[in-house]
């Protein structure tokens, strides 16, 4: 999904100016079934608000509600946003706005923008959406600009995390037999994404987390 969105998108410096405006119109939030995947920071934020204002359900069940499971690699699957009938609408959009925007996946909060994390040099390389045309012509936004407004600096840090986690966790999750993946698909799922206290900081839980995530897919490759 990552590198299709690259593909499909234009490169472009932190500085360079771009004709932008958003227009509230939704558009951005229809024809993405499949598209909108919820990273565990994304999840975490999105199940602590939803906590926060009373819910009472299972960070489970909360996920599920709003997303599917899509598998993105051998024993690898991300929660991704569910579409209203697979309309392709984006089920949390309702009269035109975002019913979580305050929280909203970092994919969201980034349009017109993508970005691709090096954790090297830690900083961010940019790419231009332009698939929404009418967009563009007015107003001006700088990717340096959408950077300071959009990610923050526990954003930052759970992409650099995650760049350097993500093929660790591949090449372990190959090594793993047949016999045992389907108990490995649920470690990942349940580590990378409900395993947290929702009222503690995510980062320290998340780093946990992946370590032991690694430990016990080891133990499965016996």
């Amino acid at each position: 999904m990552t590198m299709s969105l690259f593909e499909r998108a234009t490169p472009v410096t932190n500085r360079q100016p771009i004709k932008f405006k958003c227009s509230a119109c939704g558009a951005c939030c229809k024809n993405v079934r499949d598209s909108i995947v919820l990273e565990p920071l994304d999840a975490f934020r999105i199940v602590r608000e939803k906590m926060k204002n009373g819910c009472t359900a299972s960070a489970n069940d909360i996920l599920w509600e709003m997303a599917d499971l899509k598998e993105l690699s051998r024993g690898f699957h991300v929660f991704v946003l569910k579409t209203v009938n697979n309309s392709g609408v984006c089920n949390l959009l309702e009269n035109n706005r975002c019913t979580m925007y305050s929280v909203r996946p970092r994919t969201c909060r980034l349009y017109p923008f993508t970005a691709e994390p090096n954790p090297v040099e830690r900083r961010m390389k940019w790419y231009l959406c332009t698939e929404q045309s009418h967009h563009f012509g007015s107003g001006t936004v700088t990717a340096r600009e959408w950077q300071r407004r959009n990610v923050s600096h526990e954003d930052e840090e759970y992409l650099y995390e995650e760049c350097r986690v993500l093929p660790e966790l591949g090449e372990i999750l190959r090594t793993v037999p047949d016999s045992n993946l389907e108990k490995a698909e649920q470690l990942v799922v349940v580590y990378r994404y409900l395993a947290y206290d929702f009222r503690q900081p995510f980062l320290p839980q998340y780093k946990e987390n992946m370590l032991f995530l690694k430990s016990m897919l080891g133990n499965l490759k016996d």
